[in-house]
């Protein structure tokens, strides 16, 4: 373990990440000279180097000298120049997930978990936090709205925010405080084989916790001594309804007599909200100062983010990479927008997990109105024989269903008949957010 007063200069690989990210500008804000790579520029990029932190594209063994401390994210390949180049020198590489294990060591840490909502989940906490309490340093898997950053600090926190995320197991290496879990299905088999394997793990993490909140619907499969149980249901000690849709917003109560308004669309982020809920009623926040921070959250980017809207148009974007994230934001859209036709467009990501939970791809995207498939994103991975968009895209069950490349996809967009667009996936389909809207937007004028 390294000793992070003594930290002057950091090399990131893979610093455009999420997770990267907010370690590059944790250690930027403690004054040390701050560097990295990543394969391609993108808003976080523009971003870091905006904030002072050198960023490069290429290669290369620039900035790999004399650096204290180097963190790499496993989403960069093994063959990287940089590996070899470190390790050549005598020095070690540490995983984005050790680094943060050093972080939160010495502060309370709130850790939470999930298949799905646990970023927004995350930032409603740091947020509702930060508003009430004030004590907290936070590191969030997503960018706030409101705060344009991943990461929340204060000089002194006596609690440390922070998503666990289970992709490698990362979050076994976090020993928080109080864990909360927000759902869990499976997902990321390539690292754990079977979802049997993948609930060890999440129940050796929630163990470690003194207390654990966590959603009703997986709440018998953690027998924890210190259990909280959130939801809408008969079991739920935490309990919300009474949802409605107020100008826009997402209004709720929680247990009765507290009531909340979440700017927010869907249920699924009014259970988000009430997780949040329930971990700031442990700490003693009262329900006036918690509904007041609720209702100023802002929300994250491409978390069901309204790029465009107009009284014909909508345009939202979302990271949903899962089944059940995509069937969250179909939801959540035509609960917003009643009677309209939704299109999805959507890039897989991974071919492994379009590959384990193809049946459920299938079934999802098949609710909405018109698809628009893109070819997989493969991130980390290598093509896997049979398993394509097209072959995805032939099982679908809707009739207006097509599969371009990227360079036809602004053409695509422009021949949708819907009136609500989601633009979903995880991989850089985020780059397409803003053409994609404008396209929408010019071909509504000439209309």
């Amino acid at each position: 373990m390294k000793d992070l007063k003594d930290i002057k200069k950091v090399y990131l690989l893979g610093i455009g990440g999420i997770g990267m990210s907010a370690l590059a500008r944790y250690f930027k804000g403690k004054g040390a000279k701050v560097s990295g790579f990543d394969k391609t520029s993108s808003s976080l990029t523009d971003k870091l180097i905006e904030e002072g932190i050198d960023v490069r594209f290429d290669e290369s063994s620039e900035g790999l000298d004399d650096a204290d401390l180097f963190i790499y994210t496993p989403a960069v390949p093994i063959d990287h120049i940089a590996f070899g180049y470190v390790e050549a020198t005598g020095n070690q590489w540490y995983k984005r997930s050790e680094v943060l294990e050093w972080i939160t060591k010495e502060t309370k840490t709130i850790a939470i978990a999930g298949t799905h909502g646990k970023t927004t989940t995350t930032g409603i906490t740091a947020h509702l936090l930060h508003e009430t309490r004030g004590d907290i340093a936070a590191f969030i898997g997503g960018v706030m709205t409101g705060y344009d950053s991943n990461l929340i600090t204060t000089r002194k926190p006596n609690y440390v925010v922070v998503e666990a995320d289970e992709y490698d197991r990362s979050f076994l290496r976090l020993h928080p405080n109080i864990a909360v879990i927000t759902s869990l299905d499976p997902d990321h088999l390539d690292i754990y084989g079977t979802f049997e394997e993948m609930k060890k793990d999440y129940k050796t993490f929630a163990s470690r916790a003194e207390l654990l909140i966590v959603h009703e619907d997986i709440a018998d499969i953690f027998d924890h001594p210190n259990k909280r149980i959130y939801g809408k249901g008969p079991t739920a000690e935490v309990k919300y309804g009474n949802v409605e849709v107020v100008n826009g917003a997402f209004a709720f109560t929680v247990n009765e007599s507290d009531h909340y308004v979440l700017k927010l669309a869907g249920e699924h982020n009014v259970e988000n909200a009430t997780a949040a809920i329930s971990l700031a009623m442990e700490l003693n926040v009262k329900a006036d100062k918690a509904a007041k921070a609720i209702e100023s959250f802002e929300g994250i980017k491409r978390r069901f983010e309204r790029i465009l809207e107009t009284p014909t148009k909508v345009v939202i974007d979302d990271y949903a990479h899962h089944p059940e994230e995509i069937k969250a934001a179909l939801t959540a859209a035509r609960t917003l927008y009643v009677g309209r036709k939704v299109a999805v467009i959507f890039q897989p990501h991974l071919f492994s997990r379009t590959r384990d939970l193809e049946e459920g791809f299938v079934e999802s995207l098949s609710e909405a109105d018109e698809v628009i498939l893109l070819p997989i994103y493969p991130a980390r991975e290598r093509p896997i024989d049979g398993v394509s968009s097209e072959n995805l895209l032939n099982k679908l069950t809707l009739k207006t269903k097509q599969l371009v490349q990227k360079s036809d996809l602004l053409n695509a967009v422009i021949s949708l008949n819907a009136d609500v667009v989601l633009v979903l996936g995880a991989g850089d389909i985020d780059r397409f957010v803003k053409p994609i809207a404008n396209a929408i937007k010019n071909k509504s004028n000439v209309e």
